[in-house]
């Protein structure tokens, strides 16, 4: 239960009884609100063990105006405010009736330790040689020999890690682009931000990707926008170019399939990029003709796959804060919308159900019921609100966002990889 008191002028607001559990709170929030919001009501919890208070009222002035200064007087008190569009009483599409909460506490920014980023960035560049020289031909590597046998002669062999860089060079620059176009946009927006994990692997593509970690509450939608996007647009500035290179330096032959052979998916834009370098669709089913990815090519398809990944409008991923800040609470559509498109493309990736069905191989990828696994374990698929969930995205960056959708259906790959 909650008790509400209406409280025209503001002063008498504060009765004895109020003032008892909640004066002291209550004349903070006052204070600090008071010059840019008419408050109508304030309501306390009851009994008083949650410590909170919630403020309604109209605002004044915009809130991207006034929110910052809001944000920063309650942390000085040791407040945490939390702005929402009051949705009561048919008031949900006017974004100047507000319901502003105020909690007790202030969430403290978690702290890092830069020698991990470092340590993960190296060993990660050995693994990103190591796939590299794996994937060259005519390195002189022991067909023989284990993984630590190989691991060994490569890190031992100049010559042998000469020949990953390439490889490694263009996957980390691609991630690293990625990760500091996050990394520098939440430094200028000061949001407390770690330097980038790299997640080193062995085997496959190297890595398992990189990622950056929020030190504290991201405060509105435009920041939470702007931080969400610069990442995918700066890695898609090195990986584009990097794609049509690689491509322009790459073989097209009739590829004679060794067992265990996979073969890399088509996106949109591979598709053209293909077309565009080489005046034909790859793979080529009359000729049997079809491109061999050189290591930059590779590399350049990898981190586009990540791209792309990364831009699954789900929860806490770049897509995730994209379409949040995009649509708010509307988003919950491309949520679900990807939830159900992944778990189809993920039933029909099924040997039992391609067996029944002919034709599936080439749009169904039973990986993504991994992927689901994961989303869960990153938070879930639905994004939680900013501190400032009535801010909403000025037209740039409304546009932007829509050419940041779009560039993740080019970029989209329903099946990133197919055994032969």
């Amino acid at each position: 239960m909650e008790s509400e008191r209406n409280l025209p002028p503001l002063q008498s607001q504060i009765n004895s009884a109020f003032a008892a559990a909640y004066g002291d709170v209550a004349r903070t929030a006052l204070g600090i609100v008071g010059q840019d919001m008419a408050v109508e009501s304030i309501r306390t919890p009851q009994p008083p063990a949650t410590e909170s208070l919630e403020v309604r009222g109209r605002l004044l002035r915009p809130s991207a105006d006034i929110f910052p200064r809001w944000l920063t007087e309650f942390n000085k008190k040791g407040f945490t405010p939390f702005l929402r569009q009051d949705e009561s009483a048919g008031l949900a599409n006017d974004t100047q009736n507000v319901v502003l909460q105020v909690l007790t506490g202030v969430v403290p920014r978690t702290q890092s330790n830069p020698w991990i980023n470092l340590a993960l960035f190296v060993v990660t560049v050995f693994s990103t040689v190591f796939v590299g020289v794996l994937y060259g031909v005519d390195v002189g590597l022991d067909p023989n020999a284990g993984i630590l046998e190989l691991m060994w002669q490569i890190l031992t062999t100049p010559a042998l890690l000469v020949k990953g860089l390439p490889f490694a060079i263009t996957l980390l620059g691609i991630l690293t682009a990625h990760e500091f176009g996050h990394y520098f946009a939440a430094r200028y927006h000061k949001v407390a931000v770690t330097l980038p994990y790299f997640l080193p692997m062995p085997l496959g593509f190297g890595t398992l990707g990189a990622f950056i970690r929020l030190k504290e509450p991201v405060p509105d939608r435009r920041k939470l926008f702007d931080i969400g996007v610069a990442g995918p647009l700066a890695g898609l500035v090195l990986a584009v170019p990097l794609l049509f290179y690689g491509l322009s330096t790459s073989e097209v032959m009739v590829p004679q399939f060794t067992a265990g052979a996979m073969l890399e998916g088509n996106s949109i834009l591979y598709y053209y990029a293909k077309l565009w370098t080489f005046g034909q669709a790859l793979p080529n089913p009359l000729t049997g003709m079809d491109v061999m990815m050189n290591d930059i090519t590779f590399a350049a398809w990898i981190g586009l796959l990540v791209t792309a990944l990364n831009l699954l409008p789900l929860g806490q991923l770049d897509g995730g804060h994209t379409v949040f800040a995009l649509f708010g609470k509307g988003a919950r559509i491309f949520n679900w919308t990807a939830l159900g498109g992944m778990l189809l493309l993920g039933i029909a990736g099924l040997a039992e159900v391609q067996a029944r069905i002919p034709g599936l191989e080439n749009i169904g990828w039973s990986g993504w019921f991994t992927w689901l696994v994961l989303i869960n374990f990153l938070g879930g698929p639905f994004h939680p609100p900013a501190l400032d969930d009535v801010t909403e995205l000025d037209p740039r960056r409304r546009w932007l966002g829509y050419a940041v959708i779009a560039i993740f259906v080019l970029i989209f790959i329903p099946v990133p990889l197919r055994a032969l």
